[in-house]
């Protein structure tokens, strides 16, 4: 093969990998990317959850958990308050989530029937690094009648220690003793949410 063929063939290979390496970069475009998620918010990306639920057998759970602070409207509330009495259902979310607004339909459904089923279960969500003005507009947009605490600085997280969910959205289920003893991480739906609850209620 003289020195012009061979140049001509590298040409041709080099442009077929080129061509190769975009279209498979098309094609294996990841929704979950963080490039993807930001543009379905207005602040920033976020990590994905990968959809993953765990339940904790009661003789492997930690020692329990105190999360306390500031409501959406100002009230202090801490989980000792119901801690004997009631399991709580936590959920992380923020209104530059996307999925955390299309969660909380869900989320609403599960709470609206444990109340009228009087059931010892509270909701109590943590507002992920933003401002309670942010927060509270976006629940009120959604018609979210659960709690949520105020977590603008992000520090929340550390009473739950190395239990702590690192992705928005993701819910965790404290059980009476205010032990970690179920958890979502990513958007749950309403019957899985329902059916962890259930779990938590009769371990």
């Amino acid at each position: 093969m003289n020195r012009r063929v061979t140049s001509r063939f590298s040409y041709a290979v080099s442009l077929t990998c080129v061509v190769a390496l975009l279209a498979l970069g098309a094609c294996t475009s990841d929704p979950n990317s963080i490039a993807e998620q930001a543009k379905q918010g207005d602040q920033k990306g976020y990590i994905a959850g990968d959809g993953a639920i765990e339940q904790i057998p009661v003789d492997k759970r930690l020692k329990p958990i105190t999360l306390e602070g500031k409501t959406l409207d100002g009230k202090d509330w801490s989980s000792t308050s119901v801690r004997g009495k009631d399991i709580v259902v936590i959920n992380m979310w923020a209104s530059w989530c996307g999925p955390c607004i299309k969660e909380i339909p869900e989320l609403e459904k599960v709470w609206t029937g444990l109340q009228a089923a009087d059931k010892p279960v509270q909701f109590m969500g943590i507002n992920f690094r933003e401002g309670p003005e942010r927060g509270a507009a976006l629940a009120a947009s959604q018609k979210m009648t659960y709690p949520s605490l105020t977590d603008k600085p992000g520090t929340l997280l550390l009473a739950f220690g190395r239990q702590a969910p690192t992705n928005t959205p993701s819910t965790l289920i404290l059980d009476r003793e205010g032990r970690v003893a179920a958890r979502a991480n990513g958007p749950v739906t309403a019957t899985t949410l329902q059916g962890l609850i259930d779990d938590a209620l009769t371990s």
